[in-house]
């Protein structure tokens, strides 16, 4: 782990955002995603298992969210890649639009 911080520039989910943080430090929204249990007792152990490895230099993430977030995240630009030429998706209809910053690539 870098700096400690879970946006930081040498943490995965920093990469994968630029090294930017949300617009406003320590907003999250929940999502209503749910996994089998064996699923997510997999996941705790890698995220713990990685927070354990003691190398600086290692691209771990600092907690479980940061894992989800970087996961969900590549996969996203995967199915933007495969299925939208490389851009993001058109924004859906909705009624009360949260928007964080864009996410560059």
């Amino acid at each position: 782990m870098s700096n400690g911080l879970p946006f930081g520039q040498g943490s995965i989910l920093g990469k994968e955002l630029g090294g930017q943080a949300p617009a406003s430090p320590g907003t999250k929204e929940k999502i209503p995603a749910y996994v089998t249990p064996v699923v997510m007792n997999r996941l705790r152990n890698t995220v713990v298992a990685l927070q354990k490895i003691d190398d600086e230099d290692a691209e771990v993430p600092v907690s479980l969210s940061a894992y989800v977030e970087a996961a969900v995240l590549a996969q996203i630009r995967r199915d933007e890649r495969e299925y939208n030429g490389g851009n993001p998706f058109p924004q859906r209809r909705q009624k009360n639009l949260k928007t964080g910053p864009p996410v560059t690539k």
